[in-house]
């Protein structure tokens, strides 16, 4: 346990995102650099597998117990989709039962940040963007097939890609695309990207715990 003194000494929290994989790893990154740059932020990356709420806790546990002396919040930068039979659906509440539980009192708050359905669907917000990637003359496009983003995702994507004889694949080997993407608009179309941004913003400074005065609303 962190010295309380020691704790109380710290003007600003630190924004650890959890990131589910190395897309978001790209993604973020990028966010980071461009919207969120006078915060303190740590990006770790899950590469999610298995049990995700279990493997969010271990990150929480192992950031805190490595900085003992850190004031934490915990954004969760999740997928929403399950396309998975054996994947364990992402639980925020039980992560925060779990944190407290565990009487982790540095970490201030637990949120999450959910790409509806998958990181993928929200790139379509720049749709002339990946055209433009793609080298697709005006004439081809149809930027009006992509105007609700949510309806498409990576498969979406991939398609996208093959109809131009180019190949998208997560992770990595997606940097180069993700980063010729135009974030401001992204974050313009995007409203669960933007409001993310906005909560690590307004907390950044915020030495509250609402982490323990949610969980005392909950049980008045």
């Amino acid at each position: 346990m962190p010295n309380q003194k020691t704790v109380n000494r710290v003007k600003k929290p630190v924004s650890l995102l959890i990131l589910e994989g190395y897309t978001e790893q790209i993604f973020y990154s990028i966010v980071r650099d461009k919207f969120l740059k006078s915060i303190r932020i740590k990006l770790r990356n899950i590469k999610g597998q298995g049990n995700i709420n279990r493997e969010i806790l271990s990150e929480v546990y192992k950031y805190t117990y490595n900085n003992p002396d850190e004031l934490v919040r915990v954004y969760c930068c999740m997928d929403t989709h399950q396309n998975k039979q054996t994947a364990t659906p992402f639980e925020l509440e039980f992560i925060r039962e779990k944190a407290i539980e565990r009487k982790i009192n540095h970490v201030l708050s637990i949120e999450a940040i959910l790409a509806k359905p998958e990181i993928e669907s929200w790139f379509f917000y720049d749709i002339r963007g990946i055209y433009r990637f793609l080298r697709v003359r005006r004439a081809k496009r149809n930027e009006k097939k992509y105007n609700n983003p949510y309806k498409f995702g990576k498969v979406a994507l991939q398609q996208l890609f093959e109809r131009f004889n180019e190949e998208y694949m997560p992770g990595k080997r997606a940097t180069h695309f993700i980063s010729c993407l135009d974030m401001n608009r992204i974050v313009s179309g995007c409203k669960e990207l933007r409001e993310g941004i906005i909560l690590i913003k307004s907390r950044a400074k915020d030495l509250t715990n609402h982490l323990v005065s949610a969980r005392k609303h909950i049980r008045n």
